[in-house]
């Protein structure tokens, strides 16, 4: 006798029976052929099958115990095994209706059992049924009714009537979790049937540095590429894709080889600029998707835009950008913890999708458990539980149909018990993890085991992994018949779905640590072995998989990878956490000289993302680390590095003397060693030192030498920095001009550096020209140009996280605002630079950026705080020895003397000749000037017309001689307003 149910129950156990049934024929089919060739035996066994109660325990006396079963149950299925032929299965009716839609079943008759007032029906088992598991076929089935989602519907429809006509549209469906996102977005296809090409990708939660995620996932679709094509293949199925945008095809086709990981055909995209690589890929998915969008409308939908990566969300902006005009309509589903980057524009719909009410709830139910109605103790139970959730409340209604807690006779559904002695779960954590409990053991091994691999694994790499080998397919198609996983057949492998997330993560916390150490590092393994020639797209699954199993040495090898890959897309924060792990992975490992060299070369990568995202000081720890390190390996191009970091650091932490003394080094090991990138970046950021330190002309002459080092082949080099050196020297020296009243000269070497970052598609290196650009504008005096071109760079520091400039770029932002009267708006933005650089650490031009906030206050006409910010400004340039910004802020100190009512007019003339100084010693002409224009104005005012008409002469001469003509219109106002003339 063999039981299914006992000691634990299963709610498939005649599912089971009948299985292993069949498999026990099976086997014994060969024992039978050998028996008849050695022994001319005919043996066949005959085997009966009932379901129903039991009575079991250990039966037997002091010398022998068996664990079995006694009842009627027991006797009908000794009545079905001896009504059986040899080699034959029969169950009893009780099986038959647990069992009836999955196994081909014929029907015997009734007959007499003893001890049973009625006859029982049996029937022949003889073979399994294939089982249909897609979602399309579950749906078939029946899928509870969308209940109270009529506008949503509704709305969708008049997006896709709108897009059909050749104005896309974006719809954002806005939901919790098992809110019914999906649900609807399903409802929805199956309305459009086959009118609209229908395209879909979603992000995962471990795929933030797997750039294009679900464009991939949509490219995959369009051109039908299975994961086991090989590479012949891919592009082959690729260019077949492409024909249908005409001669673009072959222009087009390199970038998409390259970003579904095949070889592009052309050398030339490997070696781009990974920012422009990255805008040629998505012109070409664009493209793509245009030409497809007319010939038939499109539907293309991202789910899960919460676990979006940057790049996926970059190509939605430029695609929501392309939108008109095109016959699409975008679906984007996302969690309320997202925020969109994308802006408004009048064809966005947003369609946040709220809880059902409790009528609708009540509809959901009944639906779920087949019931007319329910009692109203129980509808109000259920949906006080569930608040709306459709997810939640299909299942809070399926276990209490399954802990039989409620009964349904005649279509009505009536409890078991009362209302108030009802268990129910309180979360549907516990709903969840109570069906997972009562799962069979193969069912809930299977079950647990994919959980490790995710929310979506492939059957092959469960095979891999699986200790249920022998049950694995029975497994997977109970628990699709249960509806705890879905099949996604789409392709040509076979995957399966969890129902939803939670079911993942219950499933995952029921295994012991040990347990689900064991299945990620086995799981790690498992992807390599199958995928050996893809693993660049599974690098974050792989590290995901390898920290969870610890082995470390794994963990530093992708890690480090999926970082490289993520700072090169300037997923900065991403990168950064990646080389963290990949750092505390290494420190798990044994000590050795190699171990340690891969330390460094760790550390030292982490110097661009960390550099961009302004986090100095987490910096400067990896940095001196990497030196003990290098220091004890005598790693001497590693120290280099190290070095060139130390002057861009102490440049940064307004500690320009140290930088100049640290770049001087840089120069000294450069020469000896005939080293270039050790030459131009110490120089680099000496002209950044001389600079703060107002020595402008050296600072020049520095960007200069850069300039000729790197003139020609190698001007798109980076030397292991942010930017590109070339540009970057030419921006800093058109600042070091600007101040020294050359803005000629300035425009000139913006113009030498914008060639090269255009050339180079860098948008890092055309960011800070583009700053250094509205600076010059400004000091010019064209504050409406600097704003035209300072606003737009912004925003691009905000979206790429680029701190450093971003705090650089919003100064002169706001006193260009102030200056064309927007004071309200320019005095937030000249205190967030500050408030962003206090963040970092960082104290380089703070002078100039309190400075800034004075001028705007000056604007508005708020001298206290106008000379609070410069006294505070006058503070930090002295403590930086920033010469330059000291003149400014003793010219700001003048202003606000010399308008105070009453004027302080002592106080305000010394201010300014202490400006003056300062001007003359580092030859500040616009500084001058404004210093000459603030005395006349003084000395007008004080009816000492010869002193008044003798500075403003000056500053009316050297405005006019360096083309500043905003001021100098300023100055000649003053004049008339004091009734003088020139």
């Amino acid at each position: 006798m063999a039981l299914f149910g006992a000691p634990i129950a299963h709610e498939d156990h005649a599912q089971r029976a009948a299985h292993a049934a069949l498999d026990m024929q099976h086997a014994l089919a060969g024992y039978r052929a050998e028996l008849e060739r050695t022994r001319g035996v005919d043996f066949r066994m005959r085997m009966g099958l009932n379901t129903g109660l039991v009575v079991v325990g250990a039966v037997g006396d002091n010398l022998r115990m068996d664990y079995t079963a006694v009842g009627d149950t027991t006797n009908t299925a000794a009545r079905m095994q001896q009504l059986a032929e040899p080699g034959q299965i029969v169950v009893a009716s009780a099986t038959e209706r647990l069992i009836a839609p999955y196994f081909e079943l014929e029907p015997l008759g009734t007959f007499t059992v003893k001890n049973r007032t009625q006859p029982v029906a049996a029937y022949a088992v003889r073979q399994p049924k294939s089982h249909v598991t897609r979602l399309a076929a579950r749906a078939s089935q029946g899928l509870s009714p969308l209940v109270g989602r009529d506008e949503a519907l509704a709305m969708l429809n008049q997006a896709f009537t709108a897009a059909r006509a050749g104005r896309g549209q974006v719809v954002f469906v806005v939901g919790d979790a098992g809110i019914g996102k999906s649900r609807l977005v399903y409802e929805f296809r199956q309305r459009l049937g086959d009118a609209v090409t229908w395209l879909q990708g979603e992000s995962v939660s471990f795929g933030q540095s797997s750039p294009f995620l679900p464009v991939i996932e949509v490219l995959k679709r369009i051109f039908g590429i299975e994961d086991r094509d090989p590479e012949s293949g891919i592009a082959g199925k690729i260019d077949a894709g492409l024909e249908v945008v005409g001669d673009d095809a072959a222009a087009l086709a390199p970038y998409l080889r390259y970003l579904l990981s095949v070889d592009p055909g052309d050398a030339g995209v490997a070696r781009l600029d990974p920012m422009q690589r990255r805008g040629k890929i998505v012109d070409a998915v664009l493209r793509l998707a245009a030409a497809r969008s007319r010939r038939r409308p499109l539907v293309v939908l991202f789910e899960d835009l919460h676990w979006i990566e940057v790049a996926s969300e970059d190509f939605l902006k430029r695609l929501i950008e392309s939108l008109p005009g095109m016959a699409v309509l975008l679906l984007l589903t996302h969690r309320p913890v997202y925020q969109p980057p994308f802006g408004d524009r009048t064809y966005f719909w947003r369609l946040p999708l709220q809880p059902v009410a409790q009528e609708d709830a009540i509809r959901i139910v009944r639906a779920t458990l087949g019931a007319e109605d329910l009692p109203p103790d129980l509808a109000t139970l259920i949906a006080r539980k569930a608040e709306g959730n459709p997810f939640f409340l299909e299942e809070i209604g399926r276990t209490l149909v399954e802990q039989g807690a409620v009964r349904l006779e005649d279509g009505r559904l009536f409890a078991a018990a009362s209302a108030a002695t009802i268990t129910v779960p309180d979360t549907v954590q516990d709903v969840l993890s109570a069906r997972i409990d009562r799962l069979g053991e193969g069912q809930k091994r299977t079950v647990q085991t994919a959980s490790v691999i995710g929310r979506q694994f492939a059957l092959e790499l469960l095979q891999r992994v699986s200790d249920v080998q022998d049950q694995l397919e029975r497994s997977l198609a109970e628990l699709t018949r249960i509806e705890m996983i879905y099949e996604n057949v789409e392709g040509s492998e076979r995957e399966y779905l969890f129902r939803h997330a939670l079911t993942q993560d219950v499933a995952y916390g029921s295994l012991l640590q040990a347990e689900r150490r064991r299945l990620h590092a086995r799981i790690g393994a498992a992807i390599e072995d199958a995928y050996p020639g893809r693993l660049e797209e599974r690098t974050e699954e792989l590290v995901f998989h390898f920290t969870r199993g610890e082995v470390w040495d794994k963990v530093v090898q992708y890690a480090r990878e999926a970082a490289g890959r993520a700072a090169g897309l300037f997923i900065d924060a991403r990168a950064v956490e990646l080389y963290e792990l990949a750092l505390d992975a290494l420190a798990r490992l044994p000590d050795s000289p190699e171990h340690a060299r891969t330390g460094i070369d760790l550390r030292l990568a982490m110097r661009a993302p960390l550099w961009r995202a302004g986090r100095l000081e987490p910096l400067f720890e990896r940095f001196k680390e990497a030196e003990a390190l290098a220091t004890r390996l005598g790693e001497t191009s590693s120290l280099d590095t190290i070095y060139s970091f130390l002057v861009q650091y102490h440049w940064a932490k307004g500690e320009p003397q140290r930088a100049l003394e640290y770049g001087q080094r840089c120069l000294e090991m450069a020469e000896a060693r005939n080293d270039l990138g050790l030459r131009v970046t110490g120089k680099f950021y000496m002209c950044w030192a001389c600079e703060g330190l107002g020595r402008y002309r050296e600072g020049v002459e520095h960007a200069r030498d850069v300039i000729g080092l790197l003139e020609g082949p190698r001007e798109q080099e980076r030397f292991g920095l942010s930017g590109l050196p070339y540009s970057g020297v030419c921006a800093v020296a058109s600042w070091c001009l600007a101040e020294l009243g050359d803005f000629g000269g300035a425009r000139e070497l913006l113009r030498q550096g914008e060639r090269v970052a255009v050339a180079a598609d860098h948008v890092y290196s055309r960011t800070t020209l583009a700053i250094c650009h509205g600076y010059l504008l400004l000091h010019q005096g064209r504050p409406a140009d600097a704003v035209a071109i300072l606003g737009p760079a912004t925003k691009t520091c905000r979206e790429k996280n680029f701190a450093g400039w971003l705090m650089l770029g919003l100064s002169p932002l706001a006193y260009a605002s102030a200056l064309l009267g927007q004071t309200v708006e320019a005095i937030p933005l000249a205190q967030e630079a500050i408030t962003a650089q206090e963040k970092t650490g960082a104290f380089v031009n703070r002078a100039y950026m309190h400075m800034t906030l004075a001028r705007v206050y000056l604007e508005a006409g708020d001298l206290e705080r106008a000379e609070a910010s410069a006294r505070t400004g006058l503070g930090f340039a002295d403590q930086h020895a920033e010469r330059g910004w000291r003149g400014w802020n003793h010219w700001v100190l003048g202003e606000v003397a010399a308008r105070r009512d009453p004027r302080d007019p002592a106080q305000a003339e010394d201010q300014y000749h202490q400006a003056t100084r300062v001007a003359t010693e580092l030859g500040m002409r616009p500084l001058a000037a404004h210093c000459h224009v603030g005395l006349g104005t003084l000395y007008g005012r004080l009816t000492r017309q010869r002193k008044a008409q003798e500075h403003l002469t000056i500053a009316t001469t050297m405005f006019r001689g360096m083309d500043m003509l905003f001021w100098l219109e300023k100055a000649r106002a003053t004049i008339t307003a004091m009734g003088g003339h020139l």
